[in-house]
C-alpha cells in the first residue's frame, strides 16, 4: 500500500477507550476532531520565479486566508482551518476552483476530508 506523502508524518490516532470530554478536546478526536484536505498543485515550469511568488501571494491572501485556512506545503500541501475547527466541503470546493481557474497551473488535485492530526486508524481485529 503507498502512503501519501502528507499522511507520513502523522501518529497513528490514540486507542479506542473512554475519555472525558476535556481529554478528547486536547487530542483532537471524538466530537472535537478536527479534518482538512490535502491539495496537490503542478505549476507550468515556463513561469518566472517573480510569477511564482505572485501566484503563492494570491493563493494565500485571496482564497486561503479570507476564508480563514491555512495551508502547510508548497506544491504538495494541507489545508485546514486556521485555529480551531475544520475545513468544510465548500472550503475543498473553493480551492479547487480557484486553483482550476489560474493561469499557469498545469494540475491540480484536491484529496477528499480527512483528519488533520491523525492517519487513518488500521481496521481493527485484521492483521497487517
Amino acid at each position: 500500500m503507498v502512503q501519501r506523502p502528507h499522511s507520513t508524518h502523522k501518529p497513528l490516532p490514540p486507542p479506542v477507550r473512554q475519555r472525558s470530554r476535556r481529554l478528547e478536546k486536547k487530542l483532537r478526536i471524538g466530537a472535537f476532531q478536527e479534518v482538512g484536505f490535502p491539495v496537490s498543485i503542478r505549476l507550468n515550469p515556463a513561469l518566472s520565479s517573480k510569477a511564482c511568488d505572485e501566484f503563492w501571494d494570491a493563493f494565500l491572501g485571496e482564497l486561503i486566508g479570507p476564508r480563514g485556512l491555512a495551508y502547510g506545503g508548497r506544491e504538495e500541501g494541507f489545508v485546514m482551518r486556521f485555529g480551531s475547527g475544520s475545513a468544510t466541503e465548500d472550503d475543498r470546493v473553493a480551492v479547487s476552483d480557484w486553483l482550476q481557474a489560474r493561469p499557469g497551473v498545469e494540475r491540480v488535485v484536491v484529496g477528499p476530508l480527512e483528519d488533520a492530526w491523525y492517519a487513518p486508524a488500521p481496521a481493527r481485529g485484521r492483521k497487517t
